[in-house]
């Protein structure tokens, strides 16, 4: 059984310690940014997003825990572009802990606290090449509502 707790200044800082390299790497690795613009471009995303780290409004950030131990975060936010959606913009389940289960629990109790907020939807979005969490995306019932696809040209 797992729960979910909401973070702490230390937890936050914790995470956005790695959180925007991990981010920068996503990017590079789907071919969106390149290596030298990366890790910049993803800490101004991070600041735009948070301008006021965790006491951001509207943004909600929370510890994974599994009986008191940290398997993984979860933050969500009000989406931009529905008031009424709850936006997953990350899911991290710590290596060590993958494949047992977390995530999905983690996504159903996210969900609970999403309308205990008073959220109707949750939308999230994932890098294609994450095969892993797409698969438990669609397991916990998340449906593909955008698809945005990249060809790499040559000269045939």
């Amino acid at each position: 059984m797992i729960t979910l707790n909401a973070m702490s200044q230390k937890d936050y800082d914790t995470y956005l310690s790695t959180a925007v390299t991990d981010y920068a790497g996503e990017k590079i690795k789907a071919g969106t940014w390149t290596e030298q613009l990366a890790f910049q471009r993803a800490s101004e995303e991070y600041q735009r997003l948070l301008p006021n780290g965790i006491a951001t409004p509207d943004n909600y950030f929370y510890r994974i825990d599994h009986n008191e131990t940290k398997v993984g975060v979860i933050w969500i936010a009000k989406s931009t572009d529905n008031p009424e959606t709850a936006f997953i913009y990350d899911l991290q389940i710590l290596k060590q802990y993958q494949d047992q289960g977390f995530g999905k629990q983690a996504l159903k109790l996210a969900g609970n606290e999403a309308l205990k907020i008073g959220f109707k939807n949750m939308a999230l979005h994932v890098f294609g090449s994450n095969k892993r969490a797409i698969h438990v995306y669609r397991e916990s019932g998340f449906e593909v509502t955008d698809i945005n696809m990249e060809k790499k040209l040559s000269k045939e």
